[in-house]
């Protein structure tokens, strides 16, 4: 049986309501509670032993950095010479350029079987949200590389503590596959390394282990000890799969370009920067990170950990000259009563809500020119659009920003 020829021409489905006699059924672990009754099915890790792909997975997990270390592994094992797809919150790009729009970070498991028998890249970079792991949705997968990028709060509406959340991540790591990671590490009792990552202790299976060290990161020319650590990452795991010199690599990365909406520069005159930067540990990275008086415009995703909203106030509150709060996908919530929650951690910084995002950045901007500062655009990144109750409306930071600035040109 050609399995591949059978994924091409949709001979198999992971949907109850799509089955036929002629097709074959995918059963997951998403979608095993709807398909007790069905006989003739294959699993996830069937199909891809199946598929016999020449393919290699790499799956990046962590609170912040996921993206921009996949980007920069990419970009690096592109230059390499190897066909390279990337997965994640920007949609599924091949060779640098994309090709299907963004889905869940982590899309069910069939979308990325039937994306890596389409494509067959020599390598396979995914994020690896948390959810996902929880899900299965990387069932059946034989990672090459697993990386941790970060650990820090986010989340805590779907995995409750803190301490859940870091169970989560820490069982990705629990097989034998390589393992890059950003921490510190000591033995305990000869078997197990506990690795500290955000000031959480991890437990990961010690095998193929590999720890980012300073004097890696120090030979990284780039802005920031956060972009520093993803760069880190990024690199060592080229290093390690292409047995490349790590010099060769970190040259190339003078001709890398960037991701979208990852400390995007969009104008110099005044220096404005967007960045996807909503938890509070990726504000104080992003915030951090550049010099001069600041001011930013943010807010937090509503139907989400409120938690982290209070804190993301206070990391602003401690970095900037002025702040402002508005919307970023209030889904069900009002947009106001999420900027008072996260102004509960403004203290010292003067600061105002408006809800309206574009009339929130023209405000900004106008500061920004008159006080030369540093205009700081956060939460939303590289998105599209903003999400309301059940609608999502389009919308993006830089186009609104060139909107502004030539109006007043």
């Amino acid at each position: 049986m050609n399995y591949k020829e059978l994924v091409l021409n949709n001979l198999i489905t992971d949907n109850t309501k799509k089955l036929s006699e002629d097709k074959l059924f995918l059963k997951t672990k998403q979608n095993e509670k709807y398909s007790t009754d069905i006989e003739n099915y294959i699993t996830p890790k069937e199909l891809l032993n199946n598929l016999n792909l020449k393919t290699k997975f790499i799956g990046i997990t962590g609170t912040n950095g996921k993206t921009t270390t996949a980007f920069v592994l990419g970009y690096l094992l592109k230059e390499a010479g190897y066909s390279v797809g990337i997965q994640g919150t920007e949609g599924f790009y091949l060779n640098g350029e994309k090709i299907e729009a963004k889905t869940l970070t982590t899309p069910p498991i069939f979308t990325t079987i039937k994306r890596a028998v389409k494509y067959e890249p020599d390598f396979y970079i995914m994020e690896v949200s948390s959810h996902a792991i929880v899900q299965q949705r990387i069932e059946g997968i034989e990672f090459s590389a697993k990386i941790l990028t970060s650990f820090s709060q986010d989340h805590l509406d779907f995995h409750k503590t803190m301490e859940e959340y870091k169970r989560v991540k820490e069982s990705f790591f629990q097989d034998e596959s390589v393992k890059i990671i950003n921490g510190k590490m000591r033995m305990e009792n000869g078997e197990w390394r506990i690795i500290n990552v955000g000031g959480y202790d991890f437990k990961i299976n010690s095998k193929n282990l590999y720890l980012i060290d300073k004097s890696i990161i120090n030979e990284i020319s780039m802005a920031g000890e956060f972009n520093k650590m993803n760069f880190s990452l990024a690199l060592k795991t080229a290093q390690i799969l292409t047995n490349s010199q790590f010099s060769i690599l970190n040259s190339q990365l003078k001709r890398f370009k960037g991701v979208p909406g990852r400390m995007e520069i969009i104008s110099k005159k005044p220096l404005v920067i967007i960045d996807f930067a909503h938890t509070p540990d990726g504000m104080e990275k992003v915030l951090s990170a550049v010099e001069g008086k600041k001011i930013a415009v943010f807010g937090a995703g509503g139907d989400r950990d409120k938690d982290k909203r209070r804190l993301m106030g206070q990391v602003a509150d401690r970095f900037c000259e002025y702040i402002i709060l508005t919307e970023d996908n209030p889904r069900c919530e009002k947009a106001g009563d999420i900027c008072k929650d996260i102004a509960k951690g403004i203290k010292n910084t003067s600061f105002e809500i408006i809800t309206d995002r574009k009339k929130a950045l023209a405000k900004a901007l106008n500061l920004a020119k008159e006080n030369n500062y540093t205009l700081m655009i956060l939460g939303k990144g590289d998105e599209n659009y903003i999400e309301y109750c059940g609608k999502k409306t389009r919308y993006s930071d830089r186009s609104t920003f060139f909107e502004l600035l030539n109006s007043q040109i």
